[in-house]
Parts: structure tokens; C-alpha cells; sequence
């Protein structure tokens, strides 16, 4: 019996061993020499789109703004500036020096609270044209403040955008390899290290500034409605006639399931919108605050959990439908703030957390930490009367109620060790002197 079992073994080990390769050896790409296709040859946001709905069915919005925003070669930020009076839309800092200046401010004196804050990185998610942080780091120059003593992280996924505010806040900068965290990095003027990253996981992880404005606004979301049968989500398809709709899901869907549930879904609502990024990333800013120290500051259009829809394009400073042109106009939503404080907030059983403060309207922001003080420093300076009209309009836009002022919130984090210092100096800004 086993003389008989070894020479079977002996049969198949020998067939084994002289059987040929039943596989191909495929060589890695080398990914330095990859590239994205030319314009002329990559398919439209449209193309795309119809394909993805012929092969999966209808999408979720998020599904949809994913496509339009960030397609490598057609994404709305891929292709070009966008933020300006010629572009979609504009931002604060585009409007006036003074929101920056504010901004600088408002960190530094916060940070006082804490110690020195040096060394310091400073990490704005999203930056758009580079504006906010040469305003930012003209008054850390006032206050004296050295190269040395910080550094620039930037998170931005549009190779567009980084040439962009590399251009503008660098004296030199290049590309990097792919085996580094850092896709591109650069120098100022003043020997102050940039660095641009595509994940704030990638960030390094020590004492910082976050600054997050008119970002979370862009971040996909999922839209749902409640129905007879429960709650049920938005999805986006095609008609007869190839024009992009809404339509609701006939049974739940695996958002509804892991999304709509308590405390998100609190209240009278009819409508929602949930952001999963958004949430991600509101406790990343969490963590890394409350772990390793800092401050996190959010700015952005938004609401405390009163709106459920504000889903909308924008196109040369003009609302209009979302579902036409793809990739040709901006997609955003309205942030709700409160979603922010959840996903931020001690969780029980945790340890790890934030003090969440805010929101608070802009204009009351601003006003309370003496923006009209600096806006007559500018007027002084002014050359002409047309500079002063111009600063003053710029100021307005950014405070009245019917512009900016009420539309816009902030938002901050800070490090839950700071709980009995705030007690006896209040955050700066938003809470009335």
C-alpha cells in the first residue's frame, strides 16, 4: 500500500515539476512615462457619463459630481482658472485682502493661547488661486515670523490648479517622484517649503493651521427624499430624447442604508443631503487637531441642518441646471454645518475629538474681529478716491447680509485640551466681545 502510494506520488510531483509556465509574465508600466490622454482623443464628461449609465444603471449625484469635478481630463478643475470675475465665480479672498488678513489674525491670536505655534505648518484644503495664503503669509511677515520656522501643505488634486498657485507663490517649483507623499512641491521668494499633496492623509502630522474655504461646498453628496415607502435617493438617468434626469429609486438603495439614519436624519425633513467626504474628512481635521495641536478653521456657504435641497451649477456667476453640459459649469451645495459638528464632536467611547465652535455668519465674524478697523487702515492708504470706492464695495460685498455676509458661516475645531482655557477667553470671533 504505501510502496504503491509513493510511486503515484513520485507519477504526479514529476508531472508537476515538467509542466510548462500556464501564465504570462506581464511587465510593470513604468508610471513616469505614463500619460493622460490628449484632449483631442479623451471622451467628453457627457460620453462618460452615458457610458456609465448603459453599463450600471442610474447614478447618485455624488456618483455624478465625482465625474464632472475631478475626471482627469475633462473635470471642471482639471482644465482651467476658474475662479475669477471672468470665470464661474468668485471667492472672498479674490474680493478683498482684507478677508486673508482677517484670517491671519484670527490664527495667530488663537494660537497664543496655546504657546508659540512655531514650527508651523499651515494646510489649506483647496486652494483655489493661491490668494488667501499670500494675504495670510504677508502678515505672519509682519509678525515676524521666518522660513524656518514654517512651512506650506497644500491639498489640491487638479494638476491645473497647483501650476496655478505654484506660479503665484513660488519663486521655484517642479514635479516630484511618484514615491513621495508629496506630488509637487516648490519655494517661496523667501525660502518658505510648498508642498502639494492629492489626500490630506498625506499630510504630515503635526502642529497646524487647516484652512478649508469654499471647499466642502464641492464635495459629492447624496440626496434623498422621503417617500410613502421611506426614505428613498435622488439618482440622475437618461431620458428617450439622451437629456439627463432626476428620478427617485423604486427601493432603498445602499446610501439610504448606511447614511439616513439618526442623528442625520433628525427633524421634519422631506429632503436631505449627505456628504460621506465631507464627513471623512470633518473628522480627519478632528483628530489631527485634538492629537497633534492646532487649529482648523472652515469657511463656506451653508446652513445648521435647515436646508435638505440646495443642489446647483454655477456658470459665469449664474445659477443654472446642473444636469446640462457637464463639465462645463461648477457643481457645488450648500454645507451643513451641523453634519460637520457630528462627524467632529466627541463620540462616545471615543477619546479622540474636537471643541467644535460655530457656525457663526460671516459678516459677525468678520466685524468681530475688527475688520472695519483694518478696512480704514486701507482707506488711509488709498491713492485715489476710485481705490477707496473699490475697497469700500469690496467690504460690502463681503458683509451685507443679501451678498455674503449672511450666506457665508465659519466653523472651527480645536484641541479638546483647550476646553478650560476657552472657558476664560472665549474663541475669538465668534462669540460677541
Amino acid at each position: 500500500m504505501n510502496t504503491s502510494f509513493r510511486t503515484v506520488n513520485r507519477l504526479l510531483f514529476s508531472n508537476i515539476i515538467k509542466r510548462q509556465k500556464g501564465y504570462k509574465v506581464v511587465k510593470r508600466p513604468d508610471l513616469n512615462s505614463l500619460k493622460m490622454p490628449t484632449p483631442e482623443s479623451a471622451p467628453s464628461i457627457m460620453e462618460i457619463i452615458k457610458e456609465k449609465l448603459r453599463l450600471n444603471g442610474p447614478l447618485t449625484v455624488a456618483e455624478y459630481m465625482h465625474i464632472v469635478i475631478t475626471n482627469p481630463t475633462e473635470g471642471y478643475y482639471m482644465k482651467k482658472d476658474v475662479i475669477s470675475q471672468s470665470g464661474d465665480f468668485v471667492t472672498s479672498p479674490e474680493i478683498s485682502q482684507l478677508f486673508g488678513e482677517i484670517l491671519a489674525i484670527w490664527f495667530y491670536a488663537e494660537t497664543q493661547k496655546m504657546g508659540a505655534g512655531k514650527p508651523l505648518q499651515i494646510v489649506e484644503l483647496g486652494p483655489g488661486n493661491g490668494t488667501l495664503l499670500i494675504d495670510i503669509l504677508r502678515v505672519l511677515n509682519r509678525l515676524q515670523y521666518k522660513a524656518e520656522d514654517l512651512s506650506l501643505h497644500l491639498v489640491e488634486i487638479s494638476s491645473t490648479m497647483q501650476r496655478i498657485q505654484a506660479n503665484r507663490i513660488c519663486a521655484t517649483h517642479k514635479e516630484t517622484s511618484l514615491d513621495l507623499p508629496y506630488n509637487y512641491m516648490g519655494e517661496t521668494v523667501s525660502g518658505i517649503k510648498v508642498y502639494w499633496y492629492n489626500d490630506l492623509k498625506k499630510v504630515p502630522n503635526n502642529f497646524s493651521w487647516y484652512i478649508a474655504h469654499e471647499f466642502f461646498d464641492v464635495l459629492p453628496i447624496h440626496k434623498f427624499e422621503k417617500t410613502e415607502k421611506g426614505w428613498r435617493e435622488v439618482l440622475i438617468d437618461l431620458d428617450e430624447s439622451g437629456k439627463l434626469y432626476y428620478r427617485i429609486a423604486g427601493n432603498e438603495t445602499q446610501s439610504v442604508r448606511t447614511l439616513v439614519r439618526p442623528p442625520l436624519d433628525a427633524g421634519d425633513r422631506t429632503e436631505l443631503e449627505i456628504s460621506p467626504r465631507s464627513l471623512g474628512i470633518a473628522r480627519q481635521l478632528a483628530y489631527r487637531v485634538d492629537q497633534d495641536g492646532g487649529l482648523a478653521l472652515i469657511a463656506d456657504y451653508g446652513h445648521n441642518g435647515e436646508k435638505g435641497d440646495t443642489f446647483r451649477a454655477f456658470q459665469k456667476h449664474q445659477v443654472v441646471d446642473a444636469l446640462v453640459n457637464p463639465g462645463e459649469s461648477d457643481l457645488t451645495a450648500d454645507v451643513d454645518f451641523s453634519q460637520l459638528r457630528i462627524a467632529a464632536s466627541m463620540t462616545p467611547g471615543e477619546e479622540n475629538y474636537a471643541l467644535v465652535t460655530g457656525p457663526v455668519k460671516q459678516m459677525e465674524f468678520l466685524q468681530r474681529l475688527q475688520a472695519e478697523v483694518r478696512l480704514q487702515v486701507l482707506l488711509d492708504n488709498a491713492k485715489s478716491e476710485k481705490d477707496k470706492e473699490k475697497l469700500k464695495a469690496a467690504y460690502q460685498m463681503l458683509v451685507d447680509p443679501d451678498k455674503m455676509g449672511e450666506r457665508f458661516k465659519f466653523m472651527a475645531f480645536y484641541p479638546s485640551a483647550m476646553a478650560e482655557i476657552l472657558e476664560k477667553f472665549p474663541p475669538l470671533g465668534f462669540t460677541s466681545p
